[in-house]
């Protein structure tokens, strides 16, 4: 790891690191400590380190100020540590979190002696064996980002037998230069791309759609999605296209492996803004159809996501539908209700009027169509996404929204996802893991019959009320007497961006998407409570903006005062329980005899 004097960590950083074992200034580097230290038995030094010392001599404060802190616990077994740090009054930070090690003296330690370098060009080197922190700040949810850069020793490179293989040198000329992709990489039974591409079964297909894979910067995370999608059935007989934004050599090597064409865009826009996103989609969308001249259908996958071994299934079953019904306009992979608690048949795809996300198909004629209204560069008050759903551009027309998820989202940070969200709400979220499915009904998703059969469900549901003592937060308090539904229950809200209403409120309770209800269908969001037997569907109509809010003679529930913070402490340690479930089950120490489902 390299260090120079500007590489100062914040000082809450600083403090939650030294609070870890640390001394000093201590921005990296490792330390076999012995098991009492690594334990957190004893006291921790003072928490204040010098920085902050030279703070608070600058504000008027004395030495005197300074107090010590109890040593955070932490143990080999799995535990998670959790502890308030504070200095008598002011909290300064939380932390939780768990060592996971078949050594638990190991932790971070110090940087040399003489760190900080009174020179600003002077550089130290130290090895790191572990390093983890999460920092949060304030209470919304907030953290600092933590850059972690390793240094790894020059040595001598490991020669396979099979880099001397004259069909494989493009592969082994990659993995000499390029760490971290196991079983490509490896010296026994190495993977073979070429045969992993042709390797999938094979499915139906009644025309050809390609697919253009959307990457970055994120080497491996594309690597990856790309295991992922050559697993999935289908795969060998699609068209893909890798179209990266901006030159990034590895990946473009890496696609060449697997035989796969690359095309690089000239990176636009500045970092921070919603334009390099924005163009980025917009060369896809125009390039790939150019590039497939007799596609009339393409499959867009963004960044970051893994895909269900029936995702290119999935869509070659729903693609007739683009041209069946003129009120369609794109077909997700994805939904953001696909959570454990509201979501369990893989058969079913709904109407909705979500925006295209995480894996979509559009047609030709509507690409045609919306790129001659795209946002432009020098507006970056829009995001590509919510743009398309403007109601001048959407004109009515729907998305085609699975109730399980054809992708997951799996990144650690990007343009609108950070690690909080992606831990606590998207890794929470489940996808399909079956291969073979097939889609029911999907004859009832065009316009002329929907309408009909979504009135006639919501009219033979049963009315949910607060007053017969049904509990939002707990499906299992639904009346016998209205199973197996479906049920129906009326709910204030007066956008679907209305963070204080009823609709964010059932959300919160049933652990699924609760930062806006776009996904729904004319105002009516659909539910599979999966908390009770049999599966019940629950229809939430939001009033007065649906237009189904009149069918029904029933009362229009409203939050009573305080319920949204009680209830949303509720579904934050619900997330935080599962997060570290999740956690605990990874163990990357198995991850190379196991990388990316590969044997």
């Amino acid at each position: 790891m390299m260090f120079t004097a500007w590489d100062f960590l914040r000082s809450t950083e600083r403090m939650l690191l030294q609070h870890l074992g640390m001394k000093g200034d201590t921005v990296g580097g490792a330390h076999k400590l012995d098991a009492g230290v690594a334990q957190g038995r004893g006291s921790s030094p003072y928490l204040i380190d010098n920085a902050q010392l030279r703070q608070r001599a600058g504000a008027g404060y004395t030495k005197s100020s300074k107090k010590p802190y109890e040593a955070l616990e932490l143990t080999s077994d799995e535990r998670e540590g959790k502890k308030r740090l504070q200095n008598g009054e002011n909290i300064f930070l939380g932390y939780t979190g768990y060592v996971d090690t078949d050594d638990p003296s190991i932790l971070i330690s110090v940087v040399p002696e003489n760190w900080p370098p009174q020179n600003a060009e002077e550089e130290f080197a130290a090895r790191v064996y572990l390093e983890t922190a999460v920092v949060f700040k304030g209470s919304k949810n907030q953290q600092s980002s933590i850059d972690v850069s390793v240094l790894i020793p020059k040595g001598q490179g490991t020669e396979c037998d099979w880099h001397r293989d004259p069909r494989r040198q493009k592969q082994a000329q990659f993995c000499r230069r390029h760490e971290g992709y196991g079983t490509l990489c490896r010296c026994k039974d190495p993977l073979d791309p070429q045969r992993l591409r042709r390797s999938s079964n094979f499915i139906h297909m009644s025309e050809s759609i390609p697919i253009a894979m959307l990457t970055a910067t994120k080497c491996h995370f594309f690597y990856r999605q790309l295991m992922s999608l050559l697993l999935a059935t289908g795969a060998a007989q699609t068209d893909i296209l890798v179209l990266i934004d901006g030159h990034q050599e590895e990946t473009a090597q890496l696609a060449a492996i697997f035989g796969l064409p690359v095309i690089e865009h000239r990176h636009e826009g500045d970092a921070g803004t919603s334009t390099p996103l924005n163009a980025h989609f917009r060369f896809s969308l125009f390039t790939a159809f150019s590039t497939f001249r007799n596609a009339s259908k393409v499959i867009i996958l963004e960044d970051d996501l893994i895909v269900s071994p029936d995702f290119i299934s999935y869509f070659h079953q729903t693609a007739w539908l683009l041209d069946a019904d003129a009120t369609l306009y794109v077909v997700n992979s994805f939904s953001l209700n696909s959570c454990p608690t509201v979501a369990a048949d893989a058969t079913r795809v709904r109407r909705s009027q979500m925006f295209p996300q995480f894996g979509w198909m559009v047609t030709r004629e509507y690409a045609q169509e919306i790129l001659r209204f795209w946002v432009d560069n020098s507006d970056t008050s829009w995001d590509w996404d919510w743009r398309l759903h403007i109601a001048a551009l959407r004109r009515g027309r729907y998305a085609l929204v699975p109730e399980v998820s054809r992708s997951f989202h799996s990144g650690s940070s990007g343009a609108h996802i950070n690690g909080w969200s992606q831990a606590l709400i998207f890794s929470n979220m489940i996808y399909n893991h079956d291969p073979d499915v097939k889609l029911k009904n999907l004859h009832l998703l065009q316009a002329n019959v929907y309408a009909d059969y979504f009135l006639s469900e919501l009219r033979r549901a049963k009315v949910l009320s607060m007053v017969n003592g049904f509990n939002p937060c707990h499906m299992e308090t639904i009346p016998e007497n209205l199973r197996p539904g479906p049920v129906i229950i009326h709910l204030e809200a007066n956008s679907y961006s209305d963070l204080n209403s009823s609709l964010v409120l059932l959300a919160k309770c049933l652990h699924t998407y609760s930062d806006h209800a776009i996904d729904n269908y004319e105002g009516v969001v659909q539910y599979t409570i999966t908390d009770i037997t049999p599966h019940t569907t629950l229809y939430a109509v939001a009033c007065p903006i649906s237009t189904y809010w009149i069918i029904k003679n029933a009362m229009m529930t409203s939050p009573r005062p305080g319920a949204m913070e009680q209830v949303s402490r509720y579904d934050r340690a619900w997330r935080l329980a599962r997060w570290y479930s999740n956690t605990r089950e990874v163990r990357y120490s198995n991850h190379s005899a196991t990388y990316y489902g590969l044997a």
